[in-house]
């Protein structure tokens, strides 16, 4: 049916950067603003505005989509997500470390909003946690250098890891954990590091911040310990009185490489450090904070949300598909995202009965529809494809992502 040129939200968050959105979107940033994030898609909290090409008129895409959500999203995309475009789409950018957070299962998504809309909080109080009733899956595919904690590391490793921290007290910390290596302990000893009494975290942040130089200074930058005491002493800097600096102790450290991604799932605790990435998830804003905030933290209803699974820590890479692009793989029904690198003409003849968002990240490139409308998209420029266009061709050199849903 068509293509819409999107106009996209900046979020304007302290932790992010001051260049990287900026120079992507060919904007000055006269005040030297953290520019965190640029949300692509129709989150009713910051939609897109899609730009009709052949009359220049600007409908929010969230209002643009309910006026034929058929045609927009595909029969099977309205009928599954209720007629709403089911994931968002993000460009992240981070100086320092966000909030240790983790999204809710869907059914504790789905009680927790009930709950507090029965409460009448409101929705932009600062206490509100839940903010929908869906569950909020992403996956993050690294631009830059990224460097993100996610998901919890082999039991083993973390006894290890206190042993070393506290050599002569650690039993006081896990040595319940060490006895018994299962779940029960390990959510005792995570409850326990993140709502320490006020004293006895001043106390224990000295100490952690002289231990940190120790081992720092004995061990060879090579090794996982050194990283993840590194990181540690980093996080005091930014936030020296927050227990969330003690989540390398337990959490998994990634470092990506351009184009390398990972999935975090509902329940999984998180922290994004370092670096710019493409982020999509499901069109969701329910976030559970426990620490490295200034925003509100709820750490019993963080504690009942997590999933103490541990994760493996290697990081995705893409497989290149029949279409040229290269698609990361995932378990969820909300949302798909690939890229390409173009470098001449490449068609997409047989679409999928889905809604696409393609964003170019570098260069330029000519899209035409089936009906022959072109538009010319360059760095920095996103467009809306509907589900109902059936087929189309791009032709330029770019770099490119895309958004869909997979049937």
């Amino acid at each position: 049916m068509a293509i819409f040129i999107l106009e996209n939200t900046i979020q304007k968050y302290d932790w992010g950067t001051i260049d990287a959105i900026p120079k992507l979107l060919g904007k000055k940033n006269l005040l030297n603003e953290p520019w965190a994030e640029l949300w692509l898609g129709a989150h009713p909290k910051a939609p897109s505005v899609a730009v009709d090409i052949q009359t220049g008129t600007k409908t929010a895409l969230d209002k643009l989509i309910a006026t034929k959500p058929e045609a927009f999203l595909g029969k099977e995309t309205a009928h599954n997500f209720d007629n709403s475009l089911p994931f968002l789409l993000k460009v992240l950018s981070a100086e320092k470390a966000l909030s240790l957070q983790l999204h809710p299962s869907k059914l504790k998504a789905e009680k927790g909003y009930a709950r507090e809309e029965f409460l009448g909080i409101p929705m932009d109080a600062a206490e509100r946690n839940y903010k929908d009733s869906n569950h909020k899956p992403e996956t993050v595919v690294a631009l830059t250098r990224f460097e993100a904690l996610c998901g919890f590391r082999p039991i083993d490793e973390i006894v290890n890891t206190i042993k070393l921290l506290m050599p002569k007290d650690w039993r006081q910390v896990a040595g319940r954990l060490a006895d018994n290596p299962g779940k029960l302990e390990l959510t005792v000893l995570f409850y326990t590091l993140i709502t320490m009494q006020e004293i006895k975290k001043k106390l224990s942040f000295n100490y952690v911040k002289m231990r940190c130089r120790q081992i720092m200074d004995t061990a060879s930058k090579n090794d996982k310990e050194y990283e993840i005491f590194a990181m540690i002493s980093k996080l005091l800097e930014s936030y020296p009185e927050d227990v969330g600096i003690f989540a390398p102790i337990a959490l998994n450290l990634f470092k990506l490489k351009p184009w390398e991604a990972i999935n975090l799932h509902s329940g999984q605790p998180h922290a994004y450090l370092k670096g710019t990435a493409v982020e999509i998830m499901a069109n969701s804003d329910n976030v559970l904070r426990a620490g490295l905030t200034s925003k509100h933290k709820d750490a019993s209803e963080f504690i009942a949300s997590l999933s103490f699974e541990s994760m493996n820590s290697k990081a995705l890479q893409a497989e290149k598909n029949s279409d040229g692009f290269f698609v990361y793989p995932h378990e969820h029904s909300e949302y798909r995202i690939s890229r390409m690198e173009l470098d001449g003409q490449a068609e997409n003849l047989h679409r999928t009965n889905s809604p696409e968002i393609l964003l170019c990240l570098k260069g330029k490139l000519l899209l035409t529809s089936s009906s022959g409308q072109e538009t010319a998209i360059t760095k920095g420029k996103a467009v809306f494809i509907t589900a109902d266009e059936r087929a189309y061709s791009i032709n330029g050199k770019a770099t490119i992502v895309r958004a869909d849903v997979p049937l």
